[in-house]
């Protein structure tokens, strides 16, 4: 099928107007009217994943992170971004990325619907007027120290970093895939612990101070990406291969 079949598809979740301002989310790189047999899904757009596309056969690589959300001042192929587009040329391969369009998937179907779905609650709802971040009600409460373990469990991690004020019980959550400690401002007051990525020292003294627990799971906690978006993509004449994104960051 042509890449821009695909692209429909796709956009009938996540449509482009989604976007947030900031953003550059769609075709990256190459044809819409490509024929694409198979396609590769990764968290990132780098040259890892789209090496591993081109060693999978893949004629289209479908990511949450775009490449261009990053400035091109040139096209210097000894650099990453050079890189990126002469490999991405040379092979013919669609570059395809859904960022904040997939992040404000609407109906139950985004980033924080799928991660807030793997903690065992209800009554979920947005909780910005952009309506990226979810908030729900825990389905069985518990301490904060098995809280942060579930957490750990549900989610695969080895690691994480959170506010010491564990001593208390968690009914009600929000949580924001990515970065976005900064909405905590207005979540502390609001719920029982708050889970986002890329936090700082200020983030945790708020939290303590508002009796929220703060959880640090990571910026890589979107993963979730490449066990969701080929569930979407089942119902097309395609292959699909996935990659298997490890955290930039590692820890010891």
């Amino acid at each position: 099928m042509k890449a821009y079949e695909i692209m429909n598809h796709l956009e009938k979740y996540f449509p482009l107007n989604l976007q947030m301002d900031f953003d550059c989310c769609g075709l990256q790189i190459g044809s819409r009217e490509k024929e694409v047999k198979k396609v590769y899904i990764a968290l990132n757009a780098d040259n890892e994943t789209l090496q591993a596309c081109i060693e999978n056969n893949c004629q289209m690589l479908i990511t949450h992170h775009p490449f261009l959300l990053e400035k091109i001042k040139n096209i210097d192929t000894s650099l990453h971004q050079g890189k990126f587009i002469s490999m991405a040329m040379k092979h013919d391969i669609v570059v395809y990325s859904l960022h904040t369009c997939l992040d404000r998937g609407q109906n139950g179907i985004s980033m924080n619907d799928w991660l807030i779905q793997k903690l065992g609650v209800h009554d979920v709802a947005c909780y910005d007027h952009y309506e990226v971040g979810k908030k729900a009600i825990l389905n069985q409460a518990m301490e904060g120290q098995d809280f942060i373990e579930y957490v750990k469990d549900k989610f695969h991690l080895q690691h994480l970093k959170y506010s010491k004020n564990t001593n208390k019980m968690i009914h009600t959550i929000a949580i924001c895939g990515g970065s976005a400690a900064d909405d905590l401002d207005f979540l502390a007051d609001q719920v029982d612990c708050y889970i986002t990525g890329d936090t700082k020292y200020r983030h945790a003294k708020y939290a303590i101070d508002h009796d929220c627990l703060l959880i640090d799971p990571g910026h890589h906690l979107e993963v979730i990406i490449e066990e969701k978006l080929p569930e979407l993509l089942e119902t097309l004449p395609l292959e699909i291969a996935v990659h298997h994104s490890k955290d930039y960051f590692e820890y010891q």
